[in-house]
């Protein structure tokens, strides 16, 4: 029984051994690339461009949606094989994209610099470094591609596509700089905007939203609530974004369109002329500081 038993702890520590030599033995692999960053050891004007933005801003620089396109070889047939990533930008972990995009570059290393000039004077200066992308993607247009399915069918279609200023994914924020060097006030201004709107999430809007939650979204008369005039509907609801015929009915907009009237207040107009217009509506001046306030503590300086 003794020597049974020393020949079990033999191979325990025989396996021990084994086991500790075999782990010694790994190895990490490799570090992957980073495909968001220029090749390393590459000189040329539009990989110095991308390094030099990434060291001034923190963001990645990019020109266009490929990040990786390698031959691996050739199939049986004899065709080229590429090992390709895309930007992806509707990517999401839990997510199912109902939208694609597709993109014209700009076209040469002196379109590429103007780009950055426009981006660096009009959109980095009124965005909040906390909430800078990832990565920019600049490119001449920007074109995006809905999915339509109708209801009870198993089958949909794309539609023809309509062209769109700037896109936040979470990889990168493309932008359109034809559309830029058009109206760059207004377009900075959008994108402002669109970060707000990613800051002010629902947990702290419920107060702003509270005194009118109610009518959102709503068609109704106003003998249904009392209310006789426009006035009294502000007066009681803080609410901007409504339609009145002035006799009997109220059409009400969402949520976000009253919320996009304050932020334009704020991000476009003087405070002392909101306050003008609208000092004798105590609610609307509350939701207006409250909006502020939120902004300020976010970081955001006006």
């Amino acid at each position: 029984m003794k020597k049974l038993q020393t020949y079990i702890l033999y191979g325990i520590i025989l396996l021990s051994c084994f086991s500790c030599e075999k782990e010694d033995s790994l190895q990490p692999n490799a570090p992957l690339p980073n495909l968001f960053a220029p090749a390393e050891g590459a000189t040329d004007p539009t990989s110095e461009l991308r390094r030099k933005f990434h060291e001034e801003t923190g963001c990645y620089l990019l020109f266009t949606d490929t990040l990786k396109h390698e031959y691996i070889g050739t199939d049986v047939y004899g065709n080229p094989l590429y090992n390709t990533e895309l930007i992806d930008l509707s990517y999401g972990v839990n997510s199912s994209a109902e939208w694609v995009f597709s993109f014209t570059n700009l076209s040469g290393y002196e379109k590429q610099k103007e780009a950055v000039e426009l981006v660096k004077k009009y959109i980095l200066p009124v965005l909040n470094k906390n909430y800078y992308p990832y990565s920019f993607l600049l490119i001449d247009n920007l074109t995006s591609y809905t999915y339509w399915i109708e209801e009870g069918d198993t089958d949909g279609f794309w539609d023809s596509g309509a062209e769109q200023d700037f896109y936040f994914g979470p990889r990168a924020l493309a932008i359109s700089i034809s559309l830029l060097q058009e109206e760059p006030e207004e377009f900075a201004q959008k994108i402002v905007k669109s970060t707000l709107n990613q800051y002010l999430t629902g947990d702290k809007l419920q107060e702003f939203y509270a005194p009118g939650k109610e009518y959102y979204g709503k068609y109704f008369y106003d003998y249904q609530y009392d209310f006789w005039s426009e006035e009294e509907f502000i007066m009681a609801t803080g609410i901007l974004s409504f339609y009145y015929d002035g006799y009997e009915f109220f059409e009400v907009d969402s949520m976000d369109s009253d919320l996009d009237i304050y932020l334009t207040a704020i991000l476009e107009g003087s405070e002392e002329d909101f306050k003008a217009e609208y000092g004798d509506y105590p609610l609307v001046i509350k939701k207006y500081d409250m909006l502020k306030q939120l902004l300020i503590e976010g970081g955001f300086n006006f």
